[in-house]
C-alpha cells in the first residue's frame, strides 16, 4: 500500500459503523452458517435435567429457560439474540436477590464446557466479575492453542460491557489493571509470536517529527463523536503545525462472531471505505489508509503492519484503547508510539507514554500493587474539543416554545438509561413543574419504556440530533446519566452554556469539572432542581459552563502538547525503552 500516490481531490466518504446490540440474521458468524457445539477431547456428558417449571416459580421459569441456550449445541445468529435479549430481559426484570439466586442455581446445573458462555451469562445476571477473571484465566492459560481472533473478539466482548456499567463490587477497583490488562498484554504477543507479526525496529531520522501515522481502531464518518475527534488531530498536525499525516484506519473492532459470548458484539464496516484515499470533512482533508478485511487475521494485521512500516513514520499516535495494532510496534520498541485515549479512566496500551484525558493523575486510585506500569507511562494531559459545525436551524423538541427543557444526549441511551435514571428523572421532573426532558441520540427501546413514568407526557425521545448546538440553545440543563462516556455530549452543552449536573465519575464528569459533579442521588436531585427552576443560579451556572469549555476545550494547544510528548516517546525510543 503506497502513501505517495493519494489524490487530494477525492471526494468525502459518508460511511456509519457501530456496535450492533443485535445480530443481523447470519452475518459475521464464523466459518460456518451454523455452529456445532462439540470440543475434541472434551467427554460427552449428559444435560442436567431441570424440573418442570412451576407458573408460580419465575426462577425455575428463568433457569428453564437459560438452560434450552446453554445446553444447545448449534447457534445461529438468530438464536445468539434471543440468547441475549433473554438475559437481558431477566438482569433488567429480576431484583438482585433473585438474580444472584438464579445463577447459584445455574450454577450448579448448567454444563461446565463451555466456559465463555457460562460465565458471560453469569456476569450479566450478577455484575460479579468473578465470572469474568474466569474467562480470561481459562483463555490464558490455553493462550497457545487458542485462536488469537477467539482472544480478540473475547476482549472485546467483555470490555463493553465493563464500559457500560455492568460490573458491580468491590473487585472492579483491581480488575482493570490487575487482569485485564495482563490478559491483554498476553494477547498482544500472542498474536506477534503465533502469527510472526513483531515489526522490526527503526533507526530514527534526525530532526523532529516529520511524519506521524494515527492509528485508530475504528473510523466511521462526521457523525461519530471519536472520528470527529482523530481527524481533528490530524488535521491540525497537518494544517497547522506542517507534518505529513496519514489516519490508519484498521477496522480492528470484532466483525464476526467468534464464541457463544452473551452479549454478542459486532461492528459494521463501511465496504467502501477501503485502500488509500483523501477523506475531506469539514472543510478540510487528509489522507487516510483504510483497511476492511471482514476478519481479525494474519493476513489483515500483516498488511496493515507492513502499511506503517512502508510509510515510515517518526511517530505513530495510537489513538484510543486497546489498540492492538499500534500496540505491535510499541511492545518490542519498534517505533515510538504515545498512546491518546479516548475516555478517561485506565487506558490499556502498551506504549511507553500513555496520556491522561484530563490532567489529574488517575494512576493514584490504582492499588499499589499494580501501579507501577500505569504510574510510570501517564502524562497529564487534556483531550480537548472542537465544535462541531452549527446551521443555527432551530431544533424542533416536540414541545412548545418557551418551555424549560432538560436535555439528556447519547449513543447507547437504551443500555445507559436504566430503570433507575429513568425514576431519577421522574422525581426531578415531579419538583420542576412545566418543564420537558429531551432524549437525543438513537434509541429503539426507550420511548416505550417511559410509558410507565408519572411524568411520561414531558419526556420525549428525539433521535440521532443532526444539530446538537442547536438542540442546546433551546434547553436548560444537561444531565448526565451515570456512565463511563458522555465527555462529548457534556463539553458541547458546555460551550452552549448549558450547565451540567453528573455524578463524580467518567467522561462527563472529567470533562465538566468537579462544579458540574454531585456526590449522590439526593444531591443530583436537588441540583438538578435549582438549575432549573432559579434564574439566578442557572445564569451563574451557565457562566461557569462556558469557562470550563474554555479551559479545557483548546485543541490547538492540545495537539502541541501531544507532539511534545511525541518527541520525549522518541527519546525513550533511542535509550530503548519499550512499553509498560
Amino acid at each position: 500500500m503506497v502513501f505517495a500516490s493519494v489524490s487530494h481531490s477525492a471526494s468525502a466518504r459518508n460511511v456509519f459503523s457501530c456496535i450492533a446490540r443485535r445480530l443481523p440474521p447470519n452475518a459475521g458468524l464464523h466459518r460456518h452458517r451454523r455452529w456445532q457445539y462439540t470440543r475434541r477431547g472434551c467427554p460427552k456428558r449428559k444435560r442436567s435435567r431441570m424440573p418442570e417449571p412451576v407458573p408460580s416459580d419465575r426462577m425455575t421459569e428463568a433457569a428453564a429457560a437459560l438452560m434450552v441456550f446453554l445446553t444447545d449445541r448449534q447457534f445461529d445468529a438468530g438464536k445468539i439474540n434471543r440468547f441475549s435479549m433473554l438475559c437481558d430481559g431477566l438482569r433488567r426484570s429480576l431484583d438482585q436477590d433473585s438474580r444472584l439466586g438464579l445463577a447459584d442455581l445455574l450454577e450448579r446445573e448448567a454444563p461446565a464446557n463451555d466456559t465463555v458462555r457460562l460465565r458471560s451469562v453469569l456476569f450479566l445476571l450478577t455484575g460479579d466479575l468473578y465470572h469474568y477473571e474466569r474467562i480470561l484465566h481459562y483463555l490464558m492459560l490455553g493462550a497457545d492453542s487458542a485462536d488469537p481472533a477467539v482472544l480478540h473478539y473475547t476482549h472485546w466482548c467483555l470490555s463493553r460491557q465493563l464500559f457500560l456499567g455492568v460490573a458491580t463490587g468491590d473487585k472492579l477497583a483491581s480488575f482493570v489493571p490487575c487482569d485485564l490488562f495482563r490478559y491483554y498484554t498476553s494477547m498482544v504477543r500472542s498474536v506477534a509470536r503465533r502469527w510472526g507479526l513483531t515489526p522490526p525496529r527503526t533507526t530514527l531520522r534526525d530532526g523532529p517529527i516529520r511524519r506521524v501515522a494515527v492509528v485508530t481502531n475504528q473510523f466511521t464518518n462526521q457523525g461519530h463523536q471519536p472520528t470527529r475527534d482523530c481527524f481533528d488531530f490530524a488535521a491540525r498536525m497537518q494544517d497547522e503545525f506542517g507534518l505529513d499525516v496519514a489516519i490508519i484506519n484498521c477496522n480492528a473492532l470484532p466483525t464476526r462472531v467468534e464464541n457463544v459470548f452473551i452479549p454478542p458484539m459486532i461492528a459494521e464496516v463501511a465496504a467502501d471505505l477501503e485502500g488509500v484515499f483523501a477523506l475531506k470533512m469539514f472543510g478540510r482533508q487528509v489522507k487516510v489508509a483504510s483497511f476492511t478485511g471482514p476478519a481479525f487475521s494474519q493476513d489483515k494485521l500483516r498488511l496493515i503492519v507492513e502499511a506503517i512500516d512502508g510509510y515510515d513514520p517518526d511517530l505513530i499516535v495510537s489513538f484510543g484503547g486497546s489498540n492492538i495494532v499500534a500496540d505491535l510496534f510499541a511492545d518490542v520498541g519498534a517505533r515510538p508510539v504515545v498512546a491518546l485515549p479516548t475516555s478517561s479512566g485506565i487506558t490499556l496500551s502498551l506504549a511507553p507514554i500513555v496520556l491522561g484525558f484530563e490532567e489529574r493523575d488517575h494512576t493514584q486510585a490504582i492499588s499499589p500493587l499494580y501501579r507501577a506500569p500505569f504510574a510510570r507511562r501517564f502524562r497529564p494531559f487534556t483531550f480537548g474539543y472542537t465544535l462541531p459545525p452549527s446551521d443555527g436551524v432551530r431544533a424542533d423538541t416536540g414541545f412548545p416554545d418557551g418551555t424549560p427543557l432538560f436535555a439528556v444526549v447519547g449513543t447507547r441511551l437504551d443500555e445507559e438509561v436504566t430503570g433507575e435514571v429513568l425514576g431519577l428523572f421522574d422525581d426531578i421532573l415531579d419538583r420542576c413543574p412545566g418543564a420537558g426532558l429531551v432524549f437525543a441520540g438513537e434509541a429503539r427501546e426507550l420511548q416505550a419504556r417511559l410509558a410507565p413514568l408519572r411524568n411520561h407526557g414531558r419526556m420525549r425521545c428525539l433521535g440521532h440530533v443532526l444539530d446538537i448546538r442547536a438542540l442546546y440553545r433551546r434547553c436548560h440543563v444537561f444531565l448526565n446519566p451515570p456512565r463511563q462516556g458522555g465527555g462529548g455530549g457534556a463539553a458541547f452543552a458546555l460551550a452552549e452554556g448549558v450547565p451540567v449536573v453528573t455524578y463524580g465519575w467518567g467522561d462527563g464528569a472529567s470533562v465538566s469539572g468537579p462544579g458540574f459533579s454531585v456526590a449522590d442521588r439526593a444531591a443530583f436531585v436537588a441540583r438538578a432542581t435549582l438549575l432549573m427552576t432559579d434564574t439566578e443560579a442557572r445564569e451563574a451556572a451557565a457562566a461557569a459552563a462556558r469557562a470550563r469549555f474554555a479551559e479545557i476545550g483548546d485543541r490547538h494547544r492540545c495537539v502541541e502538547r501531544l507532539l511534545a510528548y511525541g518527541e520525549e516517546a522518541r527519546s525513550l525510543h533511542r535509550a530503548g525503552r519499550n512499553g509498560p
